[in-house]
């Protein structure tokens, strides 16, 4: 059943179930709990498409690193980000689970163990093949994994989605359920608790109309991702003052995304291309075989990655790095990154000298290089790569997302990233260069040059985010550590739940969603046997 909150004003709507938030984590849990005697009430700050006005709530500041706008990297209609998702999965390693003694703050109160099952239904929901990514068990003949010696460096593979667009794909399986109701056009603007602030009694829900309603159910689940989960908790201020969920100061910080960055140029010693056709983006088009068992081939991308034991020994965050075809300008002048449109930047004439010294800098870096790759003939221009490392980030506390002074058209605190990198990620991509340049340099398949000085102090104009929102509601088992218990539950809060990406303690190398929809089916099935 599908209904619009812009009719509703003064009205008060009740559910066993409300989820604030119709996006990947939302629209699964939705389905997950469809066909059981719960009452389910979804609700979805836009319509069924994108339009201007409700998307410019998702405005924001950027106060640290540069990163995309919020604007731009989040959709507020139904099926949410996945609207523009590119559609590349793979499940978090072991590792990423377990306590780090060389990572600060690492450790989930999960294991990988607790979500196999999940992954394996993921799998189904983002239209994914088996749930198996080990090189081996895939049919690679025309495009190998490289062959590197010793244990450092391997390959990892990913498996891509269509991309599966939630609002598309699943939108009949929401309306015609006969126990979900969504609701559009939607905004929560408070999350407000009981007096005793033991547990959430109601929700306040505003639409641009000036409509205003209220939800109350027996169980809410905030689903609106890692920027927006904290404003909502850090806004809700009334009964608790420092906000929803925060009293220990966690809300918000933790913030993590994946460093995307253009680290490296890859130039290999024999003219053989197709050696790394495997790492290419193109893969898309290049459908492999399973060979565990029958079943439609799937698209799969290979990339490097930094080994288990090398990341024990070498005390780094976990790593991987794609292998993308480039040329002149790309390499040596980082065409495409400097883009007003997409990156933040305030246009000024200081900004763009600020870009040009960096191209200076990595054209003086790489002069030999440059020189002679200039004035080649294009007809005869030899081939290299770039590696584009896309590595974990390490938790940090002082990377988050607050509340600014200013409000929006809803009179909704506005929020402000402040996205910060510490050492350890630094030290990641040092040795993450090393141990690849070092391993292409045994198997001799290429040299390797860093695009820029890897000692420096400050991180590259050039560097961009990925559009990954973790962490900003992290999972542990302390309340003094984390902001939701293993079950995804507030502490301290019995009817509130948290889905999607910013329960990460960690977010891995690997990209979130498929992590996001396992740990949202494991939330629905906790709900299913609560309800019992």
């Amino acid at each position: 059943m599908q209904l619009d909150g812009r009719s509703l004003a003064g009205t008060e709507i009740s559910a066993d179930v409300c989820i604030i938030g119709a996006g990947a984590a939302g629209i699964t849990i939705a389905m997950e709990l469809t066909g059981t005697p719960l009452s389910v009430l979804l609700l979805e700050s836009g319509g069924m498409d994108l339009d201007a006005e409700t998307q410019q709530l998702a405005q924001g500041d950027i106060t640290g690193l540069g990163t995309f706008p919020l604007v731009a990297s989040r959709l507020r209609c139904f099926g949410g980000s996945t609207g523009h998702w590119g559609g590349r999965c793979r499940p978090f390693d072991e590792l990423d689970f377990a306590e780090r003694p060389w990572v600060p703050h690492s450790g989930w109160p999960i294991t990988r163990s607790d979500l196999e099952t999940h992954y394996q239904r993921a799998q189904e929901i983002l239209q994914l093949g088996p749930f198996d990514y080990e090189p081996r068990s895939w049919d690679l003949q025309d495009s190998p994994p490289l062959k590197l010696p010793g244990n450092s460096v391997g390959t990892r593979l990913l498996q891509l989605s269509p991309p599966t667009r939630f609002g598309i794909r699943y939108r009949d399986a929401i309306l015609s359920a006969p126990n979900v109701r969504l609701c559009l056009h939607s905004n929560v603007v408070q999350i407000v608790p009981e007096p005793s602030g033991k547990q959430i009694a109601s929700l306040e829900v505003a639409t641009l109309t000036g409509k205003r309603f209220t939800v109350r159910a027996r169980t809410y689940v905030l689903a609106t991702g890692g920027i927006e989960n904290a404003r909502l908790l850090l806004a809700s201020n009334r009964v608790m003052p420092a906000g929803v969920g925060n009293d220990h100061d966690l809300v918000g910080r933790f913030y993590s995304d994946h460093i995307n960055l253009d680290t490296a140029g890859v130039f290999p010693l024999q003219p053989n291309a197709a050696a790394f056709a495997l790492y290419q983006q193109d893969s898309r088009a290049r459908m492999r075989r399973y060979l565990g068992g029958s079943g439609r081939p799937v698209p799969v991308l290979g990339l490097l990655d930094l080994s288990a034991e090398t990341q024990k020994r070498e005390r780094t965050l976990n790593y991987m790095a794609e292998l993308a075809q480039t040329d002149w300008d790309d390499y040596f002048l980082h065409a495409g990154r400097f883009d007003a449109e997409t990156q933040t930047s305030d246009g000024s004439f200081s900004q763009r000298i600020d870009e040009a010294r960096e191209i200076l800098a990595t054209l003086w870096h790489n002069l030999s290089d440059a020189v002679s790759r200039a004035f080649q003939d294009k007809s005869t221009h030899s081939v290299f790569y770039r590696i584009l490392t896309l590595q974990e980030q390490a938790p940090n506390p002082e990377s988050r997302v607050l509340l600014t002074t200013r409000k929006d058209r809803l009179g909704m605190p506005i929020a402000s990233l402040r996205w910060q990198l510490t050492d350890l990620d630094r030290h990641t991509i040092r040795v993450a260069v090393k141990e690849i340049a070092s391993t292409f340099g045994a198997a001799g398949l290429a040299r390797l040059k860093a695009t820029f000085d890897l000692d420096a102090p400050a991180w590259p104009i050039h560097m961009q985010s990925s559009w990954h929102h973790c962490g900003t509601t992290r999972m542990h088992a302390d309340p003094s550590r984390g902001v939701v218990d293993a079950d995804c539950r507030v502490h301290g809060l019995s009817n509130l739940f948290i889905a999607g990406s910013s329960v990460f303690p960690t977010n891995g190398s690997a990209n979130p969603t498929l992590t996001l929809v396992a740990l949202s089916v494991r939330l629905a099935g906790h709900l299913k046997r609560s309800s019992t």
